[in-house]
């Protein structure tokens, strides 16, 4: 017989036993059958409930490893640094009224119906590179903000090296360190200028509030501003992080933005009255910048007057004129070298002890109207008398010159003083040097 045959009956011999078994089985079920015959039925009962357990043991298993694979699943995002610094629009705010724009132009600038100084459109506060060489200094042109920019160059160096979390000097920040000095700097110089109390901070929007006319010169700033009022340092911190690229955006509005901001802070009125004149006006015809704008930078008020306290001036003929000069001791200090001239200085332009001996180890240095900072990275320079008999400066100017120096403060009195005459040229190396000496016997 073939294979295929055989196979084939032993296949249907199979299905048909199998098939007269379960009718068998149904059969005696049917019948109401004993023991005997209901022993098949139960074996199935048992299968089937066997089968049932393990399905539904393996789809709770299922389930439960679903749920851990999806409380495991976690997504994993790239780390962004400059969050915090984003850049976001500016919304909210109180829009900046006609007469609010004109009182501003002309108390900064002197004028509203013609145009303001084009340099405090375009300067914004830009740091040099990030961990490199001199990445702690801000770059600047050489104009009419430059005492600005190094007034706050002297606040960023006191976060940098005294006041920073990590308890170290950092001469060479990384990009977030230079945006915490930034904000830190600008928080402080606000907060101090509006006595501690509240700060009101000027950001440009896109729609412009003062209409081009006779009287008024538009700028595309001034007219497009928000006026926003905080009461709280922690809550100005966080609110100037938010919107900190507006002042540095090169070229930018920055360093107007600041000044419009401490002008609204201080009052227009006290500011007129710190002037002592209201035919003066904040912005002066100096190469680098008005010296009113520094001391309202470094001590709150914006004062021509750099002596000590109040000093009472007059003659026979004219009644004595208190002029109120550096009430407190600054945290960062001010040297002023003047040009040799026929006239002599008056007592109110000399430096007085509270910006010869600051807080910290720092001095904006004004030599002939040009600024600079000089800064030494020990506090205990101010501290020890034992640390002023010999020690190191630095003298960095926001164009990218940096020299040293250093002091030695012990002297011989049989030695003969040697008098230096320096030249104007602020570019030359040996000049600059002869400057910074001559800053340094002022102290």
């Amino acid at each position: 017989m073939p294979l295929g045959a055989r196979a084939g009956n032993a296949s249907d011999d199979f299905y048909n036993g199998r098939n007269r078994q379960m009718d068998s089985a149904a059969g005696n079920h049917s019948k109401g059958v004993g023991a005997s015959g209901g022993r098949p039925v139960k074996k199935l009962g048992v299968v089937a409930k066997a089968v049932a357990v393990t399905m539904s043991a393996d789809r709770l298993q299922g389930m439960s490893r679903t749920q851990k694979d999806v409380k495991n699943d976690r997504v994993m995002y790239a780390r962004n640094q400059q969050y915090k610094y984003s850049k976001e629009p500016v919304t909210g705010g109180q829009p900046i009224t006609v007469e609010q724009a004109k009182a501003l132009r002309l108390t900064v600038f002197g004028a509203c119906d013609t145009p303001p100084r084009g340099e405090w459109l375009r300067t914004g506060f830009v740091f040099r590179d990030p961990e490199k060489e001199l990445s702690y200094g801000l770059r600047a042109r050489r104009n009419g903000t430059r005492g600005m920019q190094t007034a706050i160059q002297g606040y960023i160096l006191k976060n940098l090296l005294f006041t920073n979390t990590n308890n170290s000097c950092t001469m060479r920040p990384s990009k977030q360190q230079q945006l915490e000095a930034l904000c830190k700097s600008i928080t402080e110089i606000l907060w101090k200028i509006g006595e501690n109390e509240k700060v009101i901070v000027c950001l440009p929007q896109e729609k412009s509030y003062v209409p081009h006319s006779l009287n008024y010169f538009q700028d595309n700033v001034t007219e497009k501003l928000h006026l926003f009022e905080l009461t709280n340092i922690q809550d100005l911190e966080i609110f100037l992080k938010r919107y900190l690229h507006l002042f540095q955006d090169d070229p930018g509005p920055g360093s107007l933005l600041l000044l419009y901001s401490s002008v609204l802070t201080r009052g227009l009125s006290k500011i007129v009255s710190d002037l002592m004149d209201e035919k003066v006006y904040l912005i002066s015809s100096a190469e680098e910048g008005s010296i009113c704008i520094v001391t309202l930078m470094l001590t709150g008020r914006a004062t021509p007057n750099l002596h000590n306290g109040i000093v009472n001036i007059g003659d026979e003929q004219h009644y004595a004129i208190p002029h109120y000069g550096i009430l407190a001791r600054s945290e960062v200090g001010l040297l002023v070298h003047y040009e040799e001239t026929s006239t002599p200085v008056q007592v109110t332009q000399i430096p007085g002890s509270r910006l010869k001996t600051p807080s910290y180890p720092i001095w904006i240095t004004c030599a002939k109207g040009h600024y600079g900072i000089l800064f030494n990275t020990n506090r205990e320079l101010l501290r020890n008398h034992l640390a002023e008999r010999r020690f190191p400066l630095t003298h960095y100017s926001c164009s990218g010159s940096e020299n040293h120096a250093t002091v030695d403060t012990r002297s011989h009195q049989n030695e003969q003083t040697r008098m230096m005459k320096a030249t104007d040229d602020i570019n030359n190396t040996t000049s600059l040097l002869l400057l910074v000496e001559c800053l340094i016997h002022t102290k």
